[in-house]
């Protein structure tokens, strides 16, 4: 039976909380999958069903003899618009894909000095030590040797420069590293020959604090968000003419949406540019309790709003880990 209502209204749109999600539509695990942000200026959903015809049959004597008409049952929700002020790289990877750009990524140089003429040496990173590696290795021997230390990963560092002991390397770091400030490595020689041999590594360029500070179009011919993405948004919940009391947050789900850009970017004297997409939200039994297991009602259908007592909006952008 259903229960009295408060009468509150909503007003202002308060925020966003975007998370990527796999093949079967679960929130992915791990940080950089979900971000909040307090851009959002506007979202408009509606509801769509099916539009069944009727269907109608007349006897010899051309009276209706059957008549039918089934029911317009509900298929998904059409978004449009969601708009938000700021051209965010990070809003424009997770609803229509692309690549963001990050401030620079991290590049330190290994040098041997004293011109050894055998033995080897190691580097060190986060704690982490690799296997002995020749003084004369070349570029892929260094990087190999880098990328295989469970810290780094396959294909984080590229290694250009060598081979040593006459040309240093000069090792970049990308993959969970891009764009961030990495610990220094260090490196320890035990060579033979030469002239008192040594080895150093300098930071040539320091990485950035992680920032996005563009975003580029994802490639032709190549579906940039192959799962999706769930948005939920956030409102104020106003009683007479105040902030509910109890409850104060309307917080919208939809589970899945494949989105695109729908309003296109434009440069004027007199026009702000601000982003507007379009999408088809979609059920997605598999979003549960969402990111960070905090939704308290089942998130199966296209679109569920609920009273809340808060809302994660607050202090602008950031990325939240994943549980």
């Amino acid at each position: 039976m259903p229960g009295s209502y408060d009468h509150a209204g909503t007003l202002f749109a308060l925020g966003l909380r975007l998370t990527k999600l796999d093949a079967a539509g679960a929130p992915l695990i791990g940080a950089g999958n979900c971000y909040v942000t307090d851009s959002l200026i506007t979202i408009g959903a509606n509801l769509t069903y099916t539009s069944n015809k009727e269907v109608v049959q007349n006897n010899g004597r051309g009276a209706p003899c059957v008549a039918y008409t089934a029911a317009n049952t509900l298929t998904n929700a059409i978004i449009d618009p969601l708009q938000v002020c700021t051209p965010d790289p990070n809003i424009l990877g997770f609803l229509i894909g692309g690549s963001v750009i990050l401030t620079p990524s991290e590049v330190q140089t290994i040098t041997i000095t004293g011109a050894p003429t055998g033995g080897t040496f190691t580097i060190t990173f986060t704690g982490q030590t690799t296997s002995a590696i020749p003084y004369n290795a070349t570029a892929a021997a260094v990087a190999t040797a880098i990328n295989a230390l469970s810290s780094v990963g396959a294909g984080v560092v590229t290694v250009t420069g060598g081979p040593g002991p006459a040309t240093p390397y000069v090792v970049t770091f990308g993959g969970q590293y891009a764009g961030t400030d990495v610990a220094s490595m260090t490196a320890t020689g035990s060579f033979t020959g030469g002239t008192t041999p040594a080895i150093a590594v300098t930071v040539n360029t320091p990485g950035g604090t992680g920032n996005a500070i563009g975003w580029r179009a994802p490639l032709v011919n190549v579906n940039p968000v192959p799962n999706g993405v769930a948005i939920e948004a956030w409102s104020n919940a106003v009683i007479d003419n105040a902030q509910a009391a109890v409850l104060p947050y309307w917080h919208l789900i939809f589970p899945r949406v494949r989105f695109s850009l729908s309003k296109a970017f434009t440069l004027s004297a007199d026009n702000v540019s601000t982003p507007e997409f379009s999408g088809i939200a979609e059920q997605n039994p598999q979003f549960g309790d969402g990111p960070v297991g905090d939704i308290t009602i089942a998130t199966d259908r296209v679109f569920q709003m609920v009273r809340e007592a808060t809302e994660p909006t607050a202090g602008g952008p950031a990325f939240v880990t994943v549980i």
